[in-house]
């Protein structure tokens, strides 16, 4: 018989898992810290009240369906994370020179405009005169970390030719371009976790098969004392590839070890 005096207060690692085209559940990848991690199990139902005795009262209710979701507060953004919940890809920009580059047309002191890259460095700055003429740095700023650059002033003798064009250094970078992954993977979700209230008992949960949905926010400037975490849920799905009548059931499971 289990031992009815017991209590959870949990912590642990959230890995997840690309479920293939073909069907096949790839490596687990740790999605980093996780500070909230539940789950929701709801019904639908059908009932019915008679007409006969003046007070219709409820005289059938029956299940038609049960749905679980999960819920989580993620707090790494690296590119993965990100790509998964915002329907993205991800890319690694290495490091690298570009020439060339157009700003836009029509710029004044006070202007602002950003590179297409971070990092910046050895950045010149010409305009589109048939021989080019270098700005000189004196009539720019330039925020080298974000690769943006502000227009302080500009020649009037002789007059620049625009659009100015950018040469310059930049560093490595990981992007994540918004919304343009053609299909969002399904997941498979594990959780290793230690429960401090039964002397960090494991407790491993096991979801196997998910479909993420998008992002529900992204918050990126922070006030107060506390990290800022990105929110995501789960729908569960069942997982034919799983025995309808096995032990493991055909969603998930929860394992949990005996306290020391």
């Amino acid at each position: 018989m289990s031992n009815p005096d017991q209590y959870h207060y949990g912590q642990g690692k959230l890995l997840l898992a690309i479920i293939n085209a073909n069907g096949t559940t790839g490596p687990w990848r740790w999605v980093g810290d996780v500070s909230a991690l539940s789950g929701a199990f709801a019904e639908e139902t059908v009932s019915a009240r008679e007409s006969w005795s003046g007070s219709k009262s409820k005289v059938r209710e029956f299940n038609i369906s049960k749905d679980m979701t999960w819920s989580a507060t993620l707090h790494s953004l690296v590119s993965e994370n990100l790509a998964l919940f915002t329907d993205g890809t991800a890319t690694e920009i290495a490091a690298g020179t570009v020439t060339g580059e157009v700003l836009p047309s029509g710029l004044v002191a006070g202007d602002i405009v950003a590179l297409q890259n971070i990092g910046i460095s050895d950045l010149v700055i010409t305009d589109s005169a048939g021989t080019p003429a270098t700005l000189d740095p004196q009539h720019y700023t330039l925020a080298a970390n974000t690769g943006s650059i502000e227009i302080v002033s500009l020649p009037t003798s002789p007059a620049p030719t625009q659009p100015f064009k950018a040469a310059y250094t930049h560093a490595a970078a990981s992007q994540v371009a918004f919304l343009k992954a053609a299909a969002r993977p399904n997941v498979a979700l594990r959780y290793e976790g230690i429960n401090l209230a039964e002397n960090g008992a494991a407790v491993v949960v096991e979801l196997y098969k998910l479909s993420p949905s998008l992002l529900q926010e992204l918050s990126l400037i922070a006030d107060g004392t506390d990290v800022l975490g990105m929110p995501v849920s789960f729908s569960s799905l069942r997982d034919t590839r799983q025995s309808a009548t096995g032990a493991f059931g055909q969603f998930g499971r929860i394992l949990q070890g005996v306290a020391a």
